[in-house]
């Protein structure tokens, strides 16, 4: 029986001659920067009017909302709190956090995502889970606060194209980190 090094070396082995056949046939004319190139892999979800793409890296958490225990004398956008598997999370409408007029009523569907920065948890109400995409950061476009007055760069600092939807893709770190959700009874 082999160890495991020697099946290591045997696996190195067979991808350096498969990557020497394919230059010496030129065939498919690789590209190798497009090849060494990160792909990062999103879910693309919906809440409201607003198209999101989270990283699954970023994510502990994709389905159906469990039932939410709703608390008192916290901000309408803090909808209440879920356990999963014994964790207790904070569920919050995204809309009504960020202020958005247009979502006034706030998000009422019934799916969530959970984001994730170190040990910090939050999860997000949405309306629907669209489905995953994966893309390098060469098919991100940078987004500006002239292209929509009301969109936060420093939480959505990029987005996807993806079927002729704009998806603004969530800066996880940013928005865990950011001084509303962290100490909201100070920053309302």
């Amino acid at each position: 029986m082999s160890s495991s090094p020697d099946l290591y070396t045997l696996i190195e082995k067979i991808d350096s001659e498969l990557l020497e056949v394919v230059h010496a046939s030129g065939a498919a004319n690789i590209d190798e920067t497009v090849t060494q190139e990160k792909l990062t892999k999103y879910v693309l979800v919906a809440v409201g009017a607003l198209h999101l793409a989270v990283a699954i890296e970023d994510l502990s958490e994709v389905g159906p909302l469990p039932t939410i225990t709703f608390l008192p004398n916290l901000p309408l956008w803090i909808q209440g709190i879920v356990n999963i598997r014994g964790e207790i999370i904070s569920v919050i409408d995204l809309a009504g956090f960020r202020r958005l007029s247009d979502q006034a009523g706030g998000c009422v569907g019934n799916r969530f995502v959970v984001v994730q920065y170190g040990k910090q948890k939050i999860g997000i109400r949405l309306d629907r889970i669209v489905g995953t995409v994966s893309r390098t950061d060469a098919d991100t476009k940078p987004l500006h606060s002239s292209n929509n007055n009301s969109m936060d760069t420093s939480f959505f600092p990029a987005g996807l194209l993806v079927d002729n939807t704009l998806y603004h893709i969530l800066n996880v770190r940013r928005f865990l980190t950011a001084p509303r959700l962290i100490d909201f009874r100070n920053n309302e």
